[in-house]
């Protein structure tokens, strides 16, 4: 194996390993959805969301010059979301609630926050520079 082949494997280890901790990241936020200082209710959930969309797909972009890296991350961070927060369990339950009050907000937040600051991130990230203009006064 080439030091090229070499490099470009341990990128997508490093990948893996993002996506990993993404998947991590989607279920601390979605469990601090509840957190209250008190009986006032901290809204951490939703910074921890839109910090994690924008940093773990800009990491993975730093590993690999694709967009497929870039996006990796991102939709492992929204299959662990829709999987664990959203679709309900066999009890009956659901991780991210609705209904009345302000914690309906944070779930909300956590879910928009976190699909858009993704999505920009990707879209952001994929988009490629113009070569620079040479200089033509000469």
């Amino acid at each position: 194996m080439s030091r090229i082949d070499d490099s470009a494997g341990w990128a997508w280890v490093g990948v893996a390993l993002l996506c990993g901790c993404s998947m991590l990241a989607a279920l601390l936020a979605l469990f601090l959805v509840p957190l209250y200082s008190g009986s006032v209710l901290v809204p951490v959930a939703v910074a921890l969301a839109i910090a994690s969309n924008i940093a773990l797909p800009r990491l993975a972009r730093a590993l690999m010059e694709t967009t497929l890296a870039t996006v990796l991350p991102f939709l492992s961070w929204l299959l662990a979301v829709i999987v664990v927060g959203v679709l309900p369990r066999p009890e009956g339950d659901v991780v991210l609630p609705g209904g009345k009050g302000a914690l309906h907000w944070v779930s909300y937040g956590v879910l928009l926050g976190g699909a858009i600051a993704g999505t920009v991130t990707v879209v952001l990230s994929g988009a490629r520079r113009p070569p620079p203009i040479e200089d033509l006064s000469r």
